[in-house]
């Protein structure tokens, strides 16, 4: 065989490859004329044309033609079956199953295009889904997800019979700050405060900026004597911070901390009684740490 030749079948494997329509086409094709071929072929072998035989032979290679033909339409069209189960499985479960195809024709193209799809509109909704619950210029968690964070927190120690302590802090005289040094400085003042309450917090502690210059930290299975500890902490980090052109110790903030009852309270009434103790601290002078606990 020329190389010429092998040229010529190459881009017919290529072109027979690439194409569903010419599978389809080949197979149809070959399936309804199979009888026919079959009959001829019996015919020029010299056999005789006898009825019962011709009708055993047209008959055989019908069957053989239509399994022929409902088998490779049926392995055809079955990566679609797997894409239409990766579709339900993500749009049920949001679960990004695996699919992928190494055919080249039409079917291949649409499976690996429908799971890069796939795979894609996760990330977005993902990277969304970051964004709603996520404060831009601190990292820390916004109000929103706060919320929903704290509730089950919430939740969690009213069923295991835990302590949950709750701190505010405000950084104080922010707004002179901005007034003074501009807002490129008040950004650098919000985003090294959000450093350093994730620097200072345990793991499984839920910090969030819940307000212009307001935080809220929700302490699971924690005391108000610990809480008080964790919040002096940060109070003594934060006066550490050094943000030109700003003075040395001009970053600091006020703290109320509480300590709530997960069985009796809200979070709405443990936010107020924790904002109580932080105006309690600004009118003692600010750059400081109040704190009760609830009734029992």
């Amino acid at each position: 065989m020329t190389a010429e030749h092998q040229m010529r079948l190459a881009g017919l494997k290529t072109t027979f490859n690439s194409s569903l329509t010419l599978k389809i086409f080949c197979t149809c094709f070959l399936s309804t004329h199979l009888p026919l071929i079959s009959l001829a072929v019996y015919l020029s072998m010299g056999s005789h044309g006898d009825l019962g035989p011709i009708l055993v032979v047209v008959l055989s290679a019908t069957l053989v033609g239509t399994i022929f033909c409902l088998g490779s339409v049926w392995i055809f069209l079955h990566p679609l079956r797997r894409v239409a189960r990766a579709i339900e499985t993500y749009r049920v479960k949001g679960h990004v199953e695996k699919v992928s195809s190494l055919r080249q024709d039409e079917i291949g193209v649409v499976t690996n295009g429908v799971a890069n799809l796939i795979r894609e509109l996760d990330r977005k909704i993902e990277q969304l889904r970051r964004q709603a619950y996520t404060d831009p210029l601190t990292g820390l968690g916004n109000r929103h997800w706060f919320n929903e964070a704290a509730a089950r927190e919430i939740s969690r120690a009213a069923r295991d019979k835990t302590p949950l302590a709750l701190i505010l802090l405000d950084l104080d005289h922010f707004k002179r700050i901005n007034d003074e040094y501009g807002h490129d400085v008040g950004d650098k003042v919000l985003m090294a405060a959000g450093a350093t309450i994730q620097d200072c917090l345990r793991p499984h502690d839920v910090a969030a900026r819940i307000g212009g210059e307001e935080f809220s930290i929700v302490l699971a299975n924690t005391k108000l004597d610990t809480a008080v500890e964790i919040a002096n902490r940060l109070k003594t980090r934060l006066e550490r911070i050094i943000i030109n052109p700003l003075p040395n110790g001009r970053v600091t903030a006020s703290f109320g901390v509480y300590q709530a009852d997960p069985a009796k309270q809200s979070l709405k009434a443990m936010l107020k009684a924790a904002d109580h103790q932080l105006y309690s601290a600004k009118r003692s002078g600010r750059n400081t740490v109040c704190s009760a606990a609830a009734l029992s």
